[in-house]
């Protein structure tokens, strides 16, 4: 099993850095290789992919919740 891989739930959000997910706990989480619908803006998602850095995750599948 791969350690890096992650499943990250919360609002998604277009940030200065990116289109990110903001969970309830309030962390930033950056997304890289996706580019979301615009009607799933500001909706609750979940995403899964591979963590590339302190806060990015490489997304492998996004989904509205």
């Amino acid at each position: 099993m791969n350690t890096n891989r992650k499943r990250i739930s919360g609002r998604l959000e277009q940030l200065p850095r990116g289109f990110a997910i903001v969970t309830e706990a309030g962390d930033h989480w950056v997304l890289e290789d996706v580019e979301p619908a615009n009607d799933h803006f500001g909706n609750e998602v979940t995403a899964e992919g591979e963590v590339v850095g302190l806060d990015r995750l490489r997304v492998d599948w996004l989904g509205e919740i």
